[in-house]
């Protein structure tokens, strides 16, 4: 029997399946406003600068809480700061939902970025503590591939809803995805004891000593760097201008989210069979050749009105994506030990966050 086969019998059990669970539910969440906030704050009265901003917000919001977060779970556990940042969820998309003005939209934008950073990287965290080393890549692929299908179901979910009945119910729908993850982790998830065996960062408050260490691993700076360009290109030109782009060129609403659904499983279908690879491909030569892609992406949506072209094109980026998150994601958790996961892919998404502040405000100006 094969040794892939075998790892990914080891990972069959409750640990990792639990936790792979609350990540599709939590990308549902996430996945619903998709393809409606830009419609929605344009709506509310935003110009396409304000847009940026307000979108900007979500990069500022994870830039400032990405560590801290990461930190906190060092000391208190993973459990309880997954739970609360699925209920931050929902008292963030009810604010959404309650805006009478798109200034309004700046504060549950905030409050998204600190649900973000609670969830999907702490999910990672949890994943490297709770599976060994020779199988934490396969886990990691699996992890993400939950991700990415999570996030093929909330578009849809929310395309459907704000069509139907407004943009102010596709953010309560999704806030009651959030509760019932919040509930479904508090029932599931394993509480474990932070981890021993090296210099907690979490112990003292802020150890900007083990910072500094950790910062100088070549990986760590590397996949920091890698994610920066990323978050700068998706979050910049796919998330928050493609709906407008789609929109202008006469693409409906529905039609908008069932493009970013299928990016979505193309994305997922590759990451499970990434994972086992991740460990044996360098890092740095996976993550640059992603981001030549990615830029090449960019330019040819910006010149075609096709909806078949743009799908083949979203599709090709979200398989892009798909890679990028495996590899970068398993670099973080073999550079990291038990006692610095947290603060390690709090690190990495802050770092992401940088291109998530700037790539809205530059390409909306």
């Amino acid at each position: 029997m094969s040794r892939v086969p075998l790892t990914y019998r080891r990972l069959f059990r409750r640990e990792v399946l639990d936790i792979c669970s609350l990540i599709f539910i939590a990308d549902i969440v996430t996945g619903v406003p998709t393809p409606v906030f830009p419609l929605y704050a344009t709506g509310l009265g935003a110009s396409l600068g304000l847009l940026g901003v307000i979108t900007a917000m979500l990069g500022l919001g994870r830039l400032i809480s990405a560590l801290p977060v990461g930190i906190l779970s060092d000391r208190l556990g993973r459990k309880s700061v997954l739970v609360g940042g699925m209920v931050m969820f929902a008292v963030s998309f009810v604010a959404y939902a309650m805006a009478p003005n798109a200034e309004w939209l700046f504060l549950p934008r905030l409050l998204q970025a600190v649900a973000m950073v609670a969830t999907f990287p702490l999910g990672v965290a949890y994943i490297g503590d709770v599976v060994e080393p020779r199988d934490r890549g396969a886990a990691i692929g699996i992890y993400t591939a939950a991700m990415g299908s999570g996030f093929a179901v909330g578009p849809l979910i929310g395309s459907w809803v704000a069509a139907n009945a407004g943009y102010p119910e596709a953010y309560l729908v999704g806030a009651a995805f959030a509760l019932a993850g919040a509930v479904f982790g508090a029932v599931r998830l394993v509480r474990m004891k932070p981890g021993r065996g090296g210099p907690s960062i979490g112990s003292a408050l802020v150890d900007l000593g083990a910072l500094r260490t950790l910062i100088r691993e070549p990986v760590m700076l590397m996949a920091c760097i890698a994610n920066i360009a990323m978050t700068l290109s998706m979050t910049g030109a796919i998330f928050t201008y493609f709906p407008i782009y789609a929109r202008a060129v006469g693409i409906s609403t529905v039609t908008i989210g069932s493009l970013f659904a299928w990016r979505s499983i193309a994305s997922a279908s590759g990451r499970i069979p990434m994972g086992p690879l991740s460990t044996r491909l360098p890092a740095r030569w996976t993550l640059v050749g992603v981001l030549l892609a990615e830029a090449a992406i960019d330019v040819a949506i910006a010149h075609t009105t096709s909806a078949l072209a743009l799908t083949g094109l979203l599709i090709l980026e979200g398989v892009g994506f798909g890679i990028f998150l495996v590899s970068g994601q398993s670099a973080v958790a073999a550079a990291s030990g038990p006692h610095n996961r947290g603060a390690a892919v709090g690190m990495f998404w802050m770092a992401g966050s940088v291109g998530e502040l700037f790539g809205p405000i530059v390409l909306g100006l």
